[in-house]
């Protein structure tokens, strides 16, 4: 179980955290002992009034118990995890509130100690506690025989990571092959008789024809700021070019297409992300659909066990109760120590009764939970692809504006060397 603990005051911003039923699928209050209140917010509420007499401005200590995802955990795992982490720590005769959680898929629980000390009116100090969680962590694991993380097992291999899990490939970065390009030109060259015709077919591949440095001669501006020479790469004259794509004069400049590479990019990915973030959100809204749904089937279900319980429950202890005989009987009972044989045989009968009913409720939590994180890791793979792909997105874009940017800055020396008092007109830094 991984613990994590730290200490705190704000006793009704705590509660609110613990009972909030918005963010998790079930909230459980297991436990609230050593309070004069039995409800989460009433014994908060008489911890911060106590500590007014101290000068603790933290009265509290939380710890979170997270057990593996896959794992069943009962409630006596919990309650044993709470007892170390006590114990660890100096807080055993100390009040405490236990909560259990569910949500995504998987169950914790959190626990409140009481620090102020009421008898003496201090706070118990709590020196080097994340080092003493760290340790009964680790022993937890070794006791139930999980697989430790790394970052327990030993510091200096805890992943970067871990906060969001999983980090996605940074965008890789596309390579060209010149001779796929040169014979996707002659493709375009091949299915064209004129200059409109070759235009537009370069432009279904990201390609601009405009107009080169040297005197009627065709370029190919790419998408990256690379410019071809149109009969380099079909491999035919410059005279035949000419024939079929006529003069340059109305052919934009090599800085004037990259300016509207530019400018495309920037539409094409913003609309690439917007379709990427509008399909992410449409499969999320039909999984959380079903999700809700999930949940309060499940919530029923939970009802109508926990109805059956009690009543089955009261009925057990109805039995047990008629073993006690009234009057002479009574009072026979007793002296022939009848009564505490009885009453022996009651506790015994009570005691595997709330065992049998725990371990009945924790098969059906453990059945819902298995149903629920299908659910959850379906909508945690869509998310993290979602993000991917606009993540990957940004960064194709953001590296397209930068080819384009050291293309421009290339322009800028080369005519800053040729004619250092001419200012160069070329495209604006992205």
């Amino acid at each position: 179980m991984i613990l994590k603990g730290a200490q705190r005051g704000h006793a009704l911003h705590l509660a609110r955290h613990l009972l909030n039923d918005r963010d998790n699928d079930f909230v459980d209050v297991h436990e609230v002992s050593g309070f004069l209140c039995d409800d989460v917010t009433g014994a908060f509420k008489e911890i911060q009034a106590i500590s007014k007499g101290t000068r603790c401005k933290q009265p509290f200590f939380s710890v979170s118990i997270n057990p593996p995802a896959d794992v069943s955990v009962t409630v006596e795992m919990f309650e044993k995890a709470a007892d170390r982490i006590a114990e660890a720590n100096g807080l055993s005769e100390q009040p405490r509130a236990i909560v259990l959680h569910e949500k995504e898929g998987r169950r914790h629980a959190h626990v409140v100690w009481s620090r102020i000390d009421a008898a003496n009116m201090t706070a118990i100090n709590l020196p080097h506690f994340k080092n003493k969680l760290q340790s009964v962590s680790r022993d937890l694991y070794w006791e139930y025989q999980w697989k430790m993380p790394n970052g327990l097992r030993d510091r200096s291999l805890k992943s970067p990571t871990n906060v969001t899990l999983a980090e996605w490939q940074v965008a890789k970065k596309r390579g060209k092959n010149a001779i796929d390009q040169k014979k996707l030109i002659q493709q375009c060259w091949a299915v064209s008789d004129n200059k409109t015709s070759f235009e537009e077919a370069l432009a279904e591949h990201g390609y601009l024809l405009a107009r080169g440095d040297r005197r009627n001669s065709h370029v190919i501006v790419c998408h990256d700021g690379e410019v071809l020479a149109v009969s380099r790469a079909t491999g035919l004259k410059a005279k035949e070019v000419r024939q079929r794509l006529g003069g340059t004069v109305n052919l934009p400049s090599v800085d004037d297409a990259k300016e509207q590479h530019a400018m495309d990019i920037r539409q094409q990915f913003a609309r690439l992300a917007k379709d990427a973030k509008s399909e992410l959100n449409q499969q999320l809204a039909i999984l959380n659909e079903k999700r809700r749904i999930l949940i309060a089937e499940q919530k029923k279900e939970r009802d109508i066990l926990d109805n059956g319980l009690s009543i089955r429950w009261q009925q057990e202890s109805k039995v047990r109760a008629t073993r006690f005989k009234s009057g002479l009987a009574g009072l026979w009972q007793k002296i022939t120590g009848q009564t505490k044989a009885i009453e022996h045989q009651n506790m015994e009968e009570a005691h595997k009764a709330l065992q049998r009913d725990r371990v009945q409720r924790q098969q059906l939590i453990d059945a819902q939970l298995n149903e629920r994180r299908n659910i959850d890791k379906q909508r945690t793979r869509n998310r993290r692809q979602g993000i991917g792909l606009i993540r990957d997105i940004h960064t194709d874009h953001n590296r397209l504006l930068t080819i384009l940017s050291q293309e421009n800055s290339k322009i800028r020396q080369s005519i800053k060397a040729e004619h250092p008092n001419k200012t160069a007109h070329v495209l604006p830094e992205p």
